[in-house]
């Protein structure tokens, strides 16, 4: 199925149409993220349109959901702006049948994006606030993703049950990339997060036979 197929623009992932006004929306967001070079993937364009933002978003938000920037949820956390995002998946390069773990559900709209773009693989999502490990929890059943698992825990620790995993997102910024992650990335793996202080930038590693290489973009 290719992307002139009117399902990437006209519904979600379980069939139903998006309103119009969320449709333009939407339109008008990838037209943004192409030109602007955030988004340069046909697999993650496709994500986006399948797994609709205002669907994660509080209904006080729901009029910016389409909005390039972050919006606030609950906890004093955000769902991440459009760009971070679609910048984060397109690095991750994320393929059918992986095993990824996330740290940083949040309303988990990019652990949607993950789930779809890995098909027959599973996502591992790690959250420190339950009422956000429920509200993301409620937002993942709309779509009936049945390859996610939110897990409510220290993210620093990750989630070693299940690993190693072929890609390691942290959503959240921090100063240093915890070294429980590291170990539990398996070999060839991607591990990606935005690293810094006040500022950060976005750091993507890999892991090889040799140690651990930092890829840069």
């Amino acid at each position: 199925m290719g992307l002139n197929d009117k399902k990437f623009y006209l519904y979600w992932l379980n069939g139903t149409k998006i309103e119009e006004k969320y449709q333009i929306a939407l339109d008008n967001l990838i037209h943004f993220l192409r030109d602007s070079r955030f988004l340069n993937d046909n697999n993650v364009e496709s994500a986006f349109r399948n797994i609709p933002r205002h669907e994660f978003v509080p209904t006080s938000a729901l009029d910016v959901a389409y909005y390039n920037e972050p919006l606030s949820i609950m906890k004093d956390q955000t769902i991440s702006q459009p760009g971070v995002v679609s910048r984060m998946t397109e690095w991750l390069d994320v393929k059918d049948g992986q095993k990824i773990l996330e740290i940083g559900t949040g309303s988990a709209w990019q652990t949607a994006i993950l789930s779809y773009l890995v098909g027959t693989g599973t996502v591992y999502s790690v959250e420190r606030h339950s009422e956000l490990a429920k509200f993301a929890r409620e937002n993942l059943e709309k779509f009936g993703l049945n390859n996610t698992n939110v897990i409510l825990g220290d993210g620093s620790i990750g989630y070693p049950q299940e690993s190693p995993y072929d890609r390691i997102i942290i959503t959240a910024a921090c100063t240093e990339i915890p070294l429980p992650l590291l170990e539990q990335l398996g070999e060839n793996g991607l591990i990606l997060a935005p690293v810094g202080g006040s500022s950060q930038s976005l750091v993507l590693l890999k892991k090889t036979s040799e140690g651990i290489i930092e890829i840069k973009k």
